[in-house]
């Protein structure tokens, strides 16, 4: 389900607020403060629906949350929390209960409220617009014929698709254990080589349990890079990564395919650490 250009939005409003609040990650509470900012957008009207100004909101949030200990930032390279990483998802589900093609800021405050134990979830429940409310005044705006709030401009097909016609020419399983920084593990799972391209699968299993509570988990593993002996420019133009879990297994795709007299390949990761910005290096062999 697409999402609207205005919720889009919310989520570079979101890190402006918590910069300028001084807070070193972007929360639930900084989401609100993102859809307070558009005075226009359907989740500001449900506000004023229920008689909830904006201004009461905002202040009640910073009440509740404080200035944090760092200075004021643009916030573009703020984490966000797990919870406000979930908002998104619970946004969507409540676009699809109310039989929306789009998510949007609406919605999102939907899912702010849904989400239940965060900052925004009770200062909205302190305020009288607990998820109920919400979904009631909502659903209303919906039977008064209010227009849905645009998508964003087309922006074209995706960077890169799969060529029609491709064909797995071969599957190499590589099995191969790389230890990390604070005894996470790299794991290399197989190479699926592929007429135009190839993927490349691996697994970062972590020594300690998913965190508790808002904070993050420290990024162990950086880019990949692959090169060579003739030379090839391999490019990435698609990958997939969870999110979650202590074991968390990772899709890369290069174009263009290895060359048919390639003997091997090389693969370098980045790996973060405290001073400075280290290497797994390896070869993976082309039978």
């Amino acid at each position: 389900m697409r999402v609207t250009e205005r919720a889009q939005n919310v989520v570079h409003q979101a890190k402006g607020e918590a910069g300028r609040l001084g807070h070193d990650r972007v929360g639930t509470q900084h989401l609100l403060l993102g859809l307070l900012t558009d005075h226009q957008c359907l989740a500001a009207v449900t506000l004023r629906e229920l008689e909830i100004r904006p201004e009461t909101v905002r202040q009640r949030v910073e009440e509740t949350v404080g200035r944090g200990q760092g200075q004021d930032v643009m916030g573009l390279y703020l984490p966000m929390t797990k919870p406000a990483t979930l908002i998104l998802g619970l946004a969507g589900r409540e676009a699809t209960r109310l039989e929306a093609d789009r998510v949007g800021t609406e919605h999102l405050l939907l899912g702010l409220a849904s989400e239940g134990e965060g900052v925004a979830a009770r200062v909205l429940q302190e305020l009288g617009a607990g998820l109920l409310e919400l979904r009631e005044a909502v659903a209303a705006r919906y039977a008064a014929g209010v227009e849905p709030e645009p998508l964003p401009p087309d922006r074209g097909p995706p960077p890169w698709e799969p060529p029609p016609g491709a064909q797995l020419r071969r599957v190499i399983p590589l099995a191969q254990r790389y230890p990390l920084p604070m005894g996470d593990q790299l794991v290399l799972l197989s190479l699926e080589i592929w007429s135009d391209w190839f993927d490349l699968r691996y697994a970062v299993v972590y020594a300690t349990p998913e965190p508790e509570g808002e904070l993050p988990r420290r990024a162990v593993l950086g880019a990949c890079e692959v090169s060579d002996r003739a030379g090839t420019a391999y490019t990435s133009p698609f990958s997939s990564s969870p999110s979650y879990g202590i074991v968390r297994v990772h899709q890369r795709t290069f174009v263009p395919s290895p060359p048919p007299d390639a003997e091997a390949l090389e693969l370098r990761f980045r790996v973060p650490t405290w001073s400075e910005e280290a290497q797994v290096a390896t070869t993976v062999d082309l039978p």
